[in-house]
């Protein structure tokens, strides 16, 4: 998935450089009283149109082949909303040491076809594999550029048997046997105007989604600055250009004098470049900046476009003040005084953006992270079922980094207090209370 190394920009700010986190020497496991969960379920029962009070909840029309969905309000009932676990059924991780379930810089985790789950380690090059014991049994790759290695190993995946990896810097796909023999290496050609696109998954036809960064200049000057457009072009299974299969649109740049700061940073709460997933030979993407997610087949056609009700989400002085506190500590590299400049001058947008994350499960339903003000505890997901109706929302830690889910089982990221990282996974209930199935 995802995500483009999630997405939701550093500290919720919005440079273009996230540097790798650096190696810790002691804390503690995740806390199990940050696993209790909730659910928020809105609305009543669900029907095939679901009617209250008069009036339908959601339309839906097609418009040139595509499927549009329109809700008002989400469809779960009170007991009938998927619920997770709140304890992790499996942890990985230690705290300090050369050991390999010491984590700097988790690119990927996806479970393999046996349950063997993987790990993508970027500041090692390593996919690392374990068992349902949380024992490492083989790692695929290492740090280099020989076949097989990496300099930076920036996304990892598995299709069918065999495991898929992009480096960022080399510009080349490796695929590897779950065994962790080299098959093949793929060296995706530049595409036309675009340069030289990032690969970010595999489809189920073998072609790959690869994210090509505009062309030219990406706007200069000071003050608001419209965002560039980005594209998300298909590649051949040999890595030729196979075609654009949509545009993303980033969200608005604030053009500044700062010194010490890069230029052009993305506006408090942006979600940047914007969201996509991959599921199938579907792509899933939006700029976040509105409650719309569009699907399209790979071959450029648009499928699906799911909108919905998101409320007002006008930003209240208070939450600008939370965000400039959350914040008041720059990010690695940064000036301080460039930073503290930098939360007194930027402008905030008028609206808090609606999503910036975007996740498909196995079953096709459609996860999205709500963007948030500053300093909560947890974090809100929107869940639409693989046809685009809306169905209600999860709650879950706020430090949680979602990076697969699948039919009983979510994998994630969990941080402790001092922000080292620990691999976990979740049950997922989704019977609800009463016992069925409320998709």
């Amino acid at each position: 998935a995802t995500g483009m190394a999630t997405l939701s920009n550093l500290r919720k700010t919005a440079t273009m450089t996230e540097p790798a986190n650096a190696p810790r020497q002691q804390t503690t496991r995740p806390s199990k009283t940050s696993w209790s969960l909730i659910l928020l379920t809105l609305g009543t029962a669900a029907t095939s149109q679901a009617v209250s009070a008069g009036q339908q909840s959601y339309v839906v029309r097609d418009s040139a082949g595509a499927r549009i969905v329109e809700a008002s309000r989400p469809q779960w009932s009170a007991g009938s909303a998927w619920r997770l676990g709140e304890t992790p059924t499996l942890t990985i991780g230690t705290v300090a040491g050369v050991d390999a379930t010491v984590f700097q810089r988790i690119t990927a985790v996806t479970r393999l076809a046996g349950g063997e789950i993987l790990v993508a380690e970027a500041s090692t090059g390593e996919m690392r594999i374990f068992d349902r014991r949380a024992t490492l049994v083989r790692s695929v790759g290492r740090s280099g550029e020989g076949p097989g290695e990496f300099r930076w190993l920036g996304h990892a995946w598995v299709r069918g048997e065999s495991i898929g990896a992009y480096d960022n810097i080399l510009h080349r796909v490796s695929i590897f046997s779950e065994d962790g023999e080299l098959v093949e290496t793929i060296r995706p050609t530049a595409a036309p105007g675009a340069g030289r696109g990032t690969v970010e998954g595999q489809f189920a036809d073998g072609s790959f989604l690869a994210l090509s960064a505009p062309s030219g200049s990406m706007g200069s000057g000071t003050g608001l600055l419209d965002g560039a457009t980005w594209r998300l072009d298909r590649y051949s299974r040999t890595g030729e250009f196979a075609g654009t299969i949509a545009d993303l649109r980033e969200g608005p740049r604030w053009g500044h004098d700062i010194q010490g700061l890069p230029p052009g940073m993305y506006l408090p709460f942006s979600p940047g470049i914007g969201s996509r997933a991959t599921s199938g030979n579907d792509l899933y993407a939006g700029n976040g900046l509105t409650a719309e997610i569009r699907r399209w087949r790979n071959d450029g056609s648009l499928s699906l476009v799911i909108r919905w009700a998101a409320g007002d989400r006008r930003l209240s002085n208070e939450d600008k003040a939370k965000f400039r506190q959350a914040n008041a500590e720059p990010p690695r590299g940064f000036a301080p005084e460039a930073w503290q400049r930098y939360l007194r001058e930027v402008p905030f947008p008028e609206r808090m953006p609606v999503y910036e994350r975007i996740v498909v499960d196995s079953g096709g339903h459609v996860w999205a992270r709500m963007v948030q003000a500053s300093g909560l505890d947890v974090s809100t997901w929107y869940v639409f079922s693989a046809d685009g109706i809306w169905l209600g929302r999860v709650e879950m830690p706020e430090s949680l980094e979602v990076h697969e889910i699948g039919a009983d089982y979510l994998l994630g990221v969990q941080r402790d207090e001092l922000d080292v990282p620990f691999v976990v996974e979740i049950p997922v209930n989704r019977q609800g209370r009463g016992g069925c199935d409320p998709t």
